[in-house]
């Protein structure tokens, strides 16, 4: 006989809340079994699988090789993986449960995946938690990749934070993760957002235009290049043809991330206004590239935001790029992604030139 639903909301809730209890980090009490050559093909097929969205047929992969090894941890966190993207997530729970008990550094990212869940089930408080241990247990390990692991950490505690509503906590938790991982999209374009909302346009722009660097031709990446252009503008007129400068009052308070007013007050509105004859005969796109290559000089000429957040991880990427000659390409990327057909002309007029600056922005380093 079927049950109710009310019934099965019953007993899945209970589940989960009783598991949610019991998600934290726990000595391991395990030893995971190695896997045989033959086992770590299916995975790699299995990953190959699950990579194309094929999660059904990745799982099999993850449980053939159960069936011969029930006692590895690789393979649990895989399927774990599998059984999240599939969003059978009372499965995902239950698996990332089993990687916990196994020694070794993957039971740590089952509890990234058990943190996730619990945030996205609405227990925000319960998943901070496990994201603040894992943080304080993954510094402690010797791992090659142990500052990705923490850039992600981080990340998805910016994500609960941003959930919260608790904005300077998503935004710190975001900074953390771009100082562990600078080539890692989503903590810049999430913080890019965060910054513009809570007034900060400069250190919005600079999040924004790292993020375009790193990914192109997304949703996201088109949202990006939106606040972009919306910090970075052709000046507004009115009736009598004079440039409005609308000063807003949040501006002028916000100090923590530098002191950005001036720029707000009157560079940013100034950068792309025509001053002679020689900018009239300018396009639109040509007015903003010179006004990023400005603002980026200016920026990184200024002293006074040296020692804040975007002087020491932004600024100095955007100087290297100056001093290679990158800053114009860049600036013509961006409304290229924007839909512009004369920057796209512009660029593929300059495609070996472009290519180096893409893999250069992609490998660069603190």
């Amino acid at each position: 006989m079927r049950k109710s639903l009310f019934t099965i909301a019953v007993f899945v809730f209970a589940n989960l809340f009783s598991f949610a209890v019991q998600a934290q980090i726990e000595p391991p009490k395990l030893k995971p079994t190695p896997l045989t050559l033959e086992q770590e093909k299916l995975i790699e097929e299995g990953i190959k699988l699950h990579d194309q969205g094929k999660y059904d047929e990745a799982i099999a992969k993850y449980l053939e090789v159960l069936k011969q090894n029930p006692n590895n941890d690789l393979v649990l966190y895989e399927l774990t993986l599998s059984y999240y993207y599939k969003k059978d997530i009372q499965k995902a729970l239950e698996t990332a449960q089993k990687v916990t008990e196994y020694e070794g550094t993957v039971r740590l990212k089952a509890y990234e995946i058990i943190a996730n869940i619990l945030d996205d089930q609405g227990k925000p408080d319960e998943a901070v938690k496990i994201y603040q241990d894992l943080i304080k247990t993954m510094e402690k390990i010797d791992e090659p990749n142990k500052n990705k692991w923490i850039s992600s950490v981080y990340f998805n505690l910016g994500i609960t934070h941003s959930r919260q509503k608790k904005a300077k906590e998503a935004r710190e938790a975001f900074k953390k993760a771009i100082e562990h991982d600078f080539a890692y999209p989503s903590p810049h374009f999430h913080l890019s957002i965060n910054f513009y909302i809570s007034g900060y346009r400069v250190p919005a722009f600079l999040a924004a235009a790292r993020f375009v660097t790193l990914e192109l031709n997304t949703q996201r990446t088109s949202n990006a290049v939106k606040l972009l252009l919306e910090i970075l503008r052709l000046p507004q007129k009115n009736e009598k043809d004079k440039i409005v400068i609308a000063i807003n009052p949040q501006q002028l308070e916000q100090r923590d991330e530098g002191n950005f007013t001036f720029y707000d007050t009157f560079i940013l509105p100034t950068l792309t206004v025509v001053k002679d004859k020689k900018d009239k005969n300018k396009s639109e796109i040509e007015i903003f590239a010179d006004a990023f290559e400005r603002l980026m000089e200016i920026l990184i000429e200024d002293e006074e935001i040296a020692t804040t957040f975007v002087g020491k991880n932004y600024i100095p990427f955007f100087a290297e790029a100056k001093n290679r000659g990158y800053l114009k390409i860049h600036a013509y990327l961006i409304l290229q992604q924007n839909g512009n057909k004369e920057a796209e002309k512009w660029l593929l007029d300059r495609e070996s030139k472009v290519v180096e600056f893409v893999r250069w922005a992609r490998e660069y380093k603190k």
